[in-house]
């Protein structure tokens, strides 16, 4: 059943590979960020030379090499769509040390089904048989943080400096998250029906203002989402950048409870 449910997203994301509005709107296509090493552009994502997605898959979820550095003056992790979408990604710094538990987003590979296994140490698992990303890809990405302030959110933008509208991605909690909303954990009992998890995206424009707010909603009451679900970007207008923060009312005496948690693939967007 689950591969049924699966073939669905694919369909409606051919479909939206290329558009044009009826109201005379300028025409536009579609490129997509898929994570996958065959759709790999660029020469050298990160400043170290790598050469594919799955080089920046880290060798552990939790406390490897490339998001958790052990020497302070190495590179700091982020990504680069270059010579396709041109969005780029790097890890907030919210602790002053530049690493993953500051929040950011990390290209993964990881899948694990028994969720009951899943803390903190498996953060960068989806609950998938066999490969984890939308529509049966490998490769996605894991958002990590949340913060009040726009400015120290993880955040993705358009490194040639050009705004655009991110059409839409497809997004699904990971497993980790999933553990604790269905078993409960860190002072918090499983969800119930007031119970709710959400993504708050901000559009920040050229000039550094917000373009608006979009939310998606990961959990509402019982209704948790366990399959990749399109979110609709495009409300936000034409960005330079989209930061993403978490909100949710399962909370301890450290502020949010829930892991703060979400896996994306496949970002589309929009080019005229």
């Amino acid at each position: 059943m689950k591969n049924l449910f699966r073939l669905l997203p694919f369909a409606l994301l051919a479909l939206g590979l290329t558009a044009c509005d009826n109201n005379d709107d300028p025409e536009y296509t579609l490129r997509v960020l898929t994570f996958e090493d065959q759709d790999y552009k660029g020469t050298d994502n990160g400043g170290k030379g790598f050469d594919d997605w799955s080089s920046l898959i880290d060798d552990k979820e939790y406390d490897g090499t490339l998001l958790y550095p052990k020497d302070e003056s190495s590179w700091v992790y982020n990504w680069n769509d270059a010579n396709n979408t041109f969005l780029a990604s790097e890890l907030a710094d919210n602790w002053g040390d530049r690493q993953y538990w500051g929040g950011g987003h990390a290209v993964s590979n990881y899948t694990e089904t028994d969720i009951a296994k899943c803390d903190y140490t498996r953060q960068l698992s989806v609950c998938f048989e066999g490969n984890g990303g939308h529509n049966g890809s490998k490769n996605f990405c894991v958002h990590n943080g949340t913060n009040d302030d726009v400015a120290k959110q993880p955040s993705f933008h358009f490194t040639d400096g050009t705004e655009r509208v991110v059409d839409h991605m497809w997004v699904v909690n990971t497993s980790y998250a999933l553990n604790v909303m269905k078993n409960g954990g860190y002072d918090i009992q499983p969800f119930g029906a007031d119970n709710y998890l959400k993504i708050i995206a901000t559009g920040i424009s050229a000039a550094g203002t917000q373009t608006g707010t979009c939310e998606f909603f990961l959990a509402q009451g019982t209704e948790i989402v366990e399959e990749w679900t399109r979110w609709d970007l495009s409300s936000l207008g034409k960005v330079a950048r989209i930061a993403f923060t978490m909100e949710g009312n399962q909370n301890n005496n450290y502020g949010l409870a829930t892991p703060t948690y979400f896996a994306y693939d496949d970002v589309a967007v929009r080019f005229e």
